[in-house]
């Protein structure tokens, strides 16, 4: 198991960058490498992104000492961006919540596989659900109430 620290210093060693190659690449300091190698500070997840990036690494290897495989999680970071993108910080680490606990269960685990086809038809219907609502809540007011007839309320 090896610290956030100890696998940016690792896998800079193994790309042959020196700090200031990788500060450089980042877009950061190589005052704050050293800090980050040295396990004395964790970046922010901005520059967390933009360091991942450069080491050719996922967020999620860098964020887990657990995680052994510098690719973990790569399919679902373009999810997990998006996500921050659209809707900020909160709704970024919802999503990464939510994608490891739904892989956790699909991956494996102890239910069934009729289990896990319900769990995926629970999940999509709530989506839908809830998108309907979302679009009912927040979406163009048009004059017209939830039946779809004029309003005629105070004519």
């Amino acid at each position: 198991m090896l610290s956030f620290g100890e696998k940016v210093r690792n896998r800079r060693e193994e790309l042959g960058l020196s700090q200031e190659q990788l500060a450089s690449l980042a877009g950061i300091t190589r005052r704050s490498i050293v800090n980050y190698e040295t396990d004395v500070k964790k970046p922010f997840m901005s520059t967390l992104r933009k360091l991942a990036a450069a080491l050719g690494v996922t967020i999620y290897y860098l964020q887990h000492d657990e995680e052994e495989d510098p690719q973990a999680n790569i399919e679902e970071e373009p999810y997990i961006q998006a996500a921050r993108d659209a809707f900020g910080k909160r709704a970024e680490e919802e999503m990464a919540l939510v994608l490891t606990q739904a892989e956790a269960v699909f991956a494996g685990g102890s239910i069934s596989e009729d289990q896990k086809d319900i769990l995926y038809q629970a999940l999509s219907q709530a989506y839908f659900r809830n998108k309907e609502r979302a679009r009912e809540k927040f979406g163009k007011k048009t004059g017209r109430g939830r039946s779809g007839e004029a309003d005629t309320q105070g004519v």
